[in-house]
């Protein structure tokens, strides 16, 4: 079992024969990296830790163009507190877009990943925009994972656009963008810069560990020098309005995370904690109700399923994920006759609305799991 593997799996029956099936969280902070370097894997392979990494895949050179950032990136990933990652390369050379599309193609198979890190992303800055919509296509197809990217180095703050890069809604919620770059060190003392994304990935981790999903990926990012550039609190509010998250140097607190946006100008979804909490949740009951498409679509089906999903916000409440002074003004939880209609049934569907009250949305954040079912009412 990998370190980021939930110790019980999901439930997939009954349990004990009788009730509703209990829905267990699934991991919320696995890391993918993609990128160019010739070392990395032509397929999804998976590196418990960094000597593990080392050993294997972190030759940093690519193909004489410029410098693969996979190697400070994955080992930022695991000072940061983050764990176990899987990796995979582009195969370099061609259409980098193409190749950066069909890799992404291949990590769709791999559910347990939440987050996407693509360290590489401006070794080729023709490429950048291309890769960028092509990371936040693929996070927002799933709806369960999130775009690490980071602007160009060597940005001057007043050439932050209004769009880092040209991505649409709903696409725009399942990515983050950080600015400015990192300086890092090698083992011999050199330091030289690399992208914040991996280091920031490892963070999302260690909050997650330490606060849980729903809670800001902000705080010190570890084994960082410095940061390419210093912002004044103006610069810093200008850009996080732009949502973009910067970085800033605290004395005695070392180089942090200030911002925790998405690039999506929907006041529901520019918040990450928000999308990456919704996305968890969205995920565990996905994978924690799969065992109704066995069932028959009756009233009793589609209570239990809901006593499921009770069951399992209730225990997201609990943890301080959601706001609201009692249950009905934490979730919703919806799946009678009102959400499955006769024709539902007739087709096999099984609908599951969700609707969440979380800590910093005004309304319920809602949405929709839906199962086909094998048995269906004729």
């Amino acid at each position: 079992m990998s370190p980021q593997q939930p110790k019980h799996p999901p439930a997939t029956g009954r349990e004990a024969g009788h009730g509703a099936p209990v829905i267990h969280g699934v991991p919320t902070a696995v890391a993918a990296f993609v990128g160019d370097a010739r070392s990395l894997p032509g397929k999804p392979t998976y590196v418990r830790h960094p000597q593990e990494f080392i050993e294997a895949f972190s030759e940093r050179g690519t193909d004489g163009e410029a410098l693969s950032h996979v190697h400070d990136a994955v080992l930022g990933h695991f000072r940061n507190g983050g764990g176990g990652a899987w990796l995979l390369g582009t195969a370099g050379g061609g259409d980098r877009v193409a190749a950066y599309r069909a890799a992404l193609a291949g990590l769709a198979r791999l559910p347990e990943i939440t987050l996407v890190v693509t360290p590489d992303l401006w070794r080729v800055e023709a490429d950048a925009a291309g890769i960028a919509e092509a990371v936040a296509e693929h996070c927002g197809r799933l709806g369960t994972r999130i775009g690490l990217l980071h602007t160009r180095p060597g940005l001057d703050p007043a050439d932050v656009r209004d769009r880092p890069f040209d991505i649409a809604e709903p696409d725009a919620q399942f990515v983050a963008v950080h600015y400015p770059w990192i300086t890092v060190t090698e083992p011999d003392g050199t330091e030289h810069l690399a992208p914040p994304s991996g280091h920031v990935s490892g963070l999302c981790c260690r909050v997650d560990t330490e606060r849980g999903v729903h809670a800001a990926p902000v705080g010190s990012l570890v084994g960082v020098v410095k940061h390419e550039l210093e912002l004044s609190a103006h610069e810093r509010e200008s850009v996080g309005a732009l949502g973009v998250n910067c970085l800033q140097s605290l004395p005695g607190r070392g180089i942090r995370v200030t911002g925790a946006r998405t690039l999506s100008i929907e006041p529901d979804w520019a918040d990450l904690g928000v999308r990456r909490l919704v996305n968890h949740a969205r995920s565990s009951l996905r994978q924690g109700t799969r065992w109704a498409a066995f069932e028959t679509n009756s009233p009793l089906l589609r209570a239990m399923v809901s006593r499921s999903a009770t069951t399992f916000l209730t225990g997201l409440r609990r943890d301080g994920a959601l706001s609201g002074g009692a249950a009905a003004e934490a979730f919703e939880v919806v799946c009678d006759d009102t959400n499955n209609t006769p024709e539902d049934m007739a087709q096999g569907r099984l609908n599951l609305d969700i609707g969440l009250a979380t800590v910093r949305s005004a309304e319920f954040v809602g949405f929709r799991i839906q199962h086909d079912i094998g048995n269906r009412i004729p």
